[in-house]
């Protein structure tokens, strides 16, 4: 039985993908605060301050970005698909093009974001994001959410 099962788990093993962002790719936005087209899937961002960093076309799939600041970032063609954004400030960040399938944005600020052309749906809650103040919507019309709803969550 086992000599069935191990050619099929070992097949299984090596074709599952890396569950981290790319090592360098860290060091570089530690370093500089800009990492476009870096592979940042499944990095540990969570409250890090990235104002006005450059990540057009990352892959921060599945990231933890909860909290983080991100106002004014160039997040353009980024894949943020399944990321976590709740609590993320993304006031004027630059989100056009970029993929959010299933992204949280519990409580996010997207007050004066641009997205254009960005990808949304799934778990997204966009009726539990903070502010719209301003922000250009996909089909690139301007925002009619104002601020959060004074009921509690």
């Amino acid at each position: 039985m086992i000599a069935k099962v191990a050619p099929a788990l070992f097949l299984l093993l090596v074709s599952t993908p890396a569950w981290a962002a790319n090592p360098a790719h860290l060091e570089q936005l530690r370093r500089t605060g800009n990492c476009p087209n870096c592979d940042l899937s499944y990095a540990r961002l969570r409250g890090r301050n990235l104002q006005g960093a450059d990540l057009r076309g990352a892959n921060l799939n599945a990231a933890n970005l909860r909290g983080a600041n991100l106002s004014s970032a160039n997040l353009s063609g980024a894949v943020l698909n399944n990321a976590d954004l709740t609590k993320a400030n993304l006031t004027n960040a630059n989100l056009s093009g970029a993929s959010l399938l299933i992204t949280r944005l519990d409580r996010a600020i997207l007050g004066g974001a641009k997205l254009v052309d960005a990808i949304l749906g799934g778990r997204d809650r966009l009726a539990r994001v903070r502010t719209f103040r301003d922000a250009t919507l996909p089909s690139g019309e301007k925002a009619f959410f104002l601020e959060e709803s004074s009921r509690r969550r």
